[in-house]
């Protein structure tokens, strides 16, 4: 699949909330002026590193932002900013405890025709799934237990995320260790699963549809999110609380009218659901996302007065 263009490069699958680093999703209704306005203000934040032109229950933009968990009221900040400025009107946070990237299952794609999948089965299947007394085991926790770490830690990481082929042979050069400390440094990160794995991108087409659906059940119930790992598409299941949740995943637009009429079978069992398209994604920010950790305070900074007089010289040059 590599020599056919399918799959792209490695990718590290990482979670910083156990360094001490937040990320969440907000979504944003736009209005006319903001939506001019706000791909700029997004680009001269340093904690908004991705976002999509969006359009569902919002109308605007989905964004992923991060911020330190010591100040954690930062994106409420800077959207109520947004807000006062008449740039959006309404606002959405979804705050990313942990995540599990699910595999395809390319037992059901072709390189030629791409993916061959009945979306009747799986609909079919759902009332079964529902009904299984057998517990689910999700491997997300809502809970992530801050872990010991160091300036070498994260510098590692950052090298591991900007080239995931990158040899343990050429990160000991880069930060002049042994690669026996290079080994022992990577096995602890996924063993505190602050590293979580390592997933090749899958190349897109030009009918690939990208979706989130965000959802939120009456009560924690694993067995139900076990329907979406039932799908053969690489999906990302990430996790607010265990009530909470967001289904990220992409498959071809005629796919689109199986999906939801799986999602209609589901709908009962949910305290609510909406689903918002991601069809634009940019990345954001000029400066690297392990730039907010300073060597020499060993925190993560995000200084909210700081990005709060971003948006007003942004808007200053409108």
């Amino acid at each position: 699949m590599r020599e056919t263009g399918v799959l792209g490069p490695t990718r590290v699958l990482t979670i910083e909330r156990k360094l001490g680093l937040g990320e969440n999703i907000f979504l944003v209704n736009a209005t006319p002026r903001g939506a001019e306005v706000l791909p700029d203000i997004f680009h001269a934040i340093d904690t908004v590193y991705h976002n999509s032109p969006t359009y569902g229950r919002f109308n605007g933009y989905l964004v992923y932002s991060l911020y330190s968990l010591s100040s954690p009221r930062i994106t409420r900040r800077i959207l109520e900013e947004l807000q006062k400025a008449e740039l959006i009107s309404d606002f959405f946070i979804f705050d990313i405890a942990d995540f599990d990237a699910k595999p395809a299952n390319y037992d059901y794609y072709n390189s030629t025709l791409g993916w061959g999948w009945d979306w009747s089965r799986w609909r079919d299947q759902i009332p079964k799934t529902l009904k299984l007394k057998a517990k689910f085991e999700l491997p997300l926790d809502e809970v992530q237990p801050i872990v010991d770490f160091d300036t070498t830690d994260v510098l590692l990481l950052k090298h591991m995320f900007d080239d995931g082929d990158i040899t343990q042979k050429k990160l000991a050069k880069i930060l002049s260790l042994s690669e026996a400390q290079v080994n022992k440094r990577i096995k602890r990160l996924e063993d505190e699963k602050i590293i979580k794995g390592y997933r090749s991108t899958v190349s897109t087409t030009e009918n690939e549809l990208n979706l989130i659906c965000f959802i939120e059940l009456e009560k924690p119930q694993d067995q139900l999110l076990s329907v979406f790992y039932q799908l053969p598409y690489p999906a990302t299941i990430t996790m607010e609380s265990r009530i909470r949740f967001a289904i990220q995943i992409a498959f071809n637009s005629q796919d689109m009218m199986g999906f939801l009429k799986g999602l209609d079978v589901l709908r009962p069992h949910l305290a609510s659901c909406f689903v918002q398209t991601v069809h634009d994604a940019k990345m954001s920010m000029d400066s690297h996302p392990y730039d907010l950790y300073n060597e020499k305070t060993s925190r993560w900074e995000t200084p909210g007065s700081e990005y709060l007089q971003d948006v007003q010289d942004v808007l200053k040059r409108e």
